[in-house]
């Protein structure tokens, strides 16, 4: 089966003034008042992993806030072959083309199950209009969207940088928080972030844990994530470490 055909999980209007996250969203400075019109209109959705919450060159219709999981924003070649450009995360804009243009620039594709407020296009650009602090967070918001991008290909996809750097910055990027745990992704996924083969991958991620710098578990919803040695994956990110590994034989592998 198609992973990208899969449908929307579950799908019910937004109560924005009940939410817990507006802290983080993109609607976090207009008033409890502005909202008690503005959440009317905004649908609540639940994505499996590989639904597909947009293509490229569709019309933009709608601008999706993520509230929780990861979305991939992804680049088709002619053969079919995925590059991923962007990642975004809780707190993050899928869409925000829809804003500025006709229509979108890449494909988003769920990573995880994701939890998302989809807005029409329509309706965001009436609020904006009618909101200058809405217009300052856009305008923040496409700032940061831009400085990730533009990282995105300087530190991770690009460069000279040995594939084990760009690796341990890409599981830093992908950091729950402030804790210990990194969200964890197929081989495929990883190869497509960081332009490497699934083969290169595997290698990279399977030496980090031989390095005892990563750990997994198969167990319940830890599977989802590495346990890491962040201090020693930000000197590996960074140049001034270097991966050794114990010259016992180890079993546990990347896969």
């Amino acid at each position: 089966m198609d992973t990208r055909s899969r449908p929307l999980q579950h799908n019910r209007r937004s109560n924005c003034i009940a939410c817990n996250l507006r802290g983080v969203m993109l609607c976090s400075d207009v008033t409890t008042e502005e909202l008690a019109d503005f959440h009317t209109w905004i649908d609540s959705l639940t994505l499996a992993r590989g639904a597909v919450l947009f293509d490229a060159d569709a019309p933009a219709s709608s601008v999706y806030c993520i509230r929780s999981g990861f979305v991939k924003l992804v680049d088709y070649s002619s053969t079919g072959g995925q590059r991923i450009v962007r990642i975004v995360k809780r707190g993050g804009v899928a869409g925000m083309e829809a804003v500025f243009f006709p229509a979108f620039k890449h494909t988003a594709i769920a990573m995880e199950e994701v939890v998302a407020c989809r807005i029409s296009a329509t309706d965001f650009r009436r609020m904006v209009e009618a909101n200058p602090t809405l217009q300052r967070r856009l305008h923040e918001y496409s700032h940061q969207a831009l400085a990730e991008a533009e990282t995105w290909l300087s530190e991770l996809a690009g460069g000279n940088a040995p594939v084990h750097e760009r690796v341990a910055r890409l599981l830093l990027r992908l950091r729950d928080g402030q804790t210990d745990k990194v969200h964890r992704f197929s081989l495929e996924d990883v190869g497509a972030m960081l332009g490497i083969s699934v083969e290169s991958a595997c290698r990279a991620l399977t030496e980090l844990m031989r390095a005892s710098l990563l750990s997994k578990s198969d167990a319940g919803a830890a599977a989802r994530y590495y346990k890491a040695d962040i201090a020693g994956l930000e000197k590996i990110a960074t140049g001034r470490g270097a991966v050794r590994t114990p010259r016992r034989r180890v079993t546990q592998t990347a896969k």
